[in-house]
């Protein structure tokens, strides 16, 4: 396993409002968190937001950071909204005109929601210092994903009117690999494997799977087991990726390719294709007698997606909802600097989630959760550190 991992300084959001606590009803979410509340004075804020492809409603991030949006609303009277849902078919000249509505229309402060959108962020943002953004899954550094940069912010000087949101997510996707890694043992000993796979190639999606894939490498060199990962290898970044985060079609294909092969957790990284993993997974488990499991990304699964909470042996989440509140209110209350938020298993930016419903992680032995209790804690205090490519 690929084990050193630089020390980052994490940025805590407003810290005189509850930040980065993350509360998901009927869930156990093995992550540590503390806030403080006072009170706050917030003025009047006009907050809009551009979500990535896969729309509000993907039961994913962009379904995370829209809530987030609401409930900074239902903070305060003066903080309204405003939200634009790109079409599943949508381009980065979407991102830019849709961006440039909302310079338009005077907001306080833009919220932009994906990786795809990081060009289209910087260039806004560069062009219109006075107002302020907030992206997820990207820091506040030029991207340049398509080699684009603007003066004169150019390379990687930080511009004061962007807040990056980024988490993480290796940490706790670490937990959901040795997980998946014991339930396969369990219940396919002798040729034990799970799979995961992406929607795009990006380091917001790969650092999950990394994670993932670190988290299988632990619970085979700590047990002495060989789990086999399918759809991804750390070491050549080489593996499975949709190509979108809207083709279920595609996913569904892939998982089915997955659970022919073995795997008995599939962790898909893919947004609403995920939704095409949980159908491949029902159709296969009404089927076949080694029954399979779903880890769900982003969100709490038996929240976003509660039909196939019983399919879910756990969620490995990151923060949104929390940091893109957090964003807004510290707009709102006139604290906002730009510069980085980094959500972490310690912090609660990142989060894994035990749901004590799920059908599938209801067969996990009691010694496998404890082990997962005290990696957690070994994660959070730094004894066991998880890396990503390039870091």
């Amino acid at each position: 396993m690929n084990r050193g991992i630089k020390n980052l300084v994490t940025r805590r959001l407003a810290p005189s409002v509850a930040a980065v606590m993350i509360i998901l009803s009927g869930a156990t979410v093995v992550a540590g968190a503390s806030t403080r509340s006072a009170h706050v004075t917030y003025g009047k804020t006009l907050a809009c937001e551009v979500t990535d492809t896969g729309g509000i409603n993907d039961k994913s991030f962009n379904a995370s950071a829209y809530l987030g949006l609401q409930e900074a609303a239902a903070a305060s009277p003066n903080i309204s909204q405003s939200v634009i849902s790109t079409p599943s078919n949508g381009t980065e000249s979407n991102y830019d005109s849709e961006i440039a509505s909302f310079v338009s229309e005077k907001c306080d402060i833009i919220i932009t929601v994906g990786f795809l959108m990081s060009d289209a962020t910087w260039n806004a943002a560069v062009n219109n210092p006075s107002v302020h953004f907030a992206q997820v899954d990207n820091g506040n550094t030029s991207p340049g994903h398509d080699g684009i940069a603007v003066a004169p912010y150019t390379g990687t000087a930080p511009g004061n009117n962007i807040l990056g949101l980024t988490y993480e997510t290796q940490q706790d996707a670490f937990l959901g690999g040795y997980e998946a890694a014991a339930y396969a043992v369990l219940k396919n000993p002798k040729s034990p494997k799970v799979a995961t796979y992406g929607g795009e190639q990006f380091s917001s999606v790969t650092y999950y799977m990394d994670g993932f894939y670190d988290g299988v490498q632990y619970y085979n060199s700590t047990l002495k087991k060989h789990v086999q990962v399918l759809g991804w290898n750390e070491k050549t970044q080489k593996g499975t990726f949709i190509g979108s985060f809207t083709d279920t079609a595609t996913s569904r294909a892939d998982t089915v390719a997955f659970l022919g092969q073995g795997a008995t957790t599939i962790f898909p990284v893919a947004g609403s294709d995920g939704l095409g993993t949980t159908s491949a997974v029902k159709t296969w488990n009404a089927a076949h007698k080694l029954k399979a499991n779903v880890e769900w990304v982003d969100t709490d699964g038996c929240v976003s997606d509660a039909p196939d909470c019983n399919l879910f042996l756990n969620s490995v989440t990151k923060g949104v909802t929390a940091s893109v509140k957090a964003a807004v209110l510290e707009q709102a209350s006139g604290t906002y600097a730009g510069g980085d938020y980094i959500g972490t298993l310690a912090n609660g930016g990142a989060a894994f989630v035990q749901d004590s419903k799920s059908a599938a992680a209801k067969q996990l032995p009691k010694a496998v959760l404890a082990a997962v209790a005290k990696i957690t804690k070994g994660i959070e205090s730094g004894s066991i550190t998880v890396a990503v490519a390039g870091k």
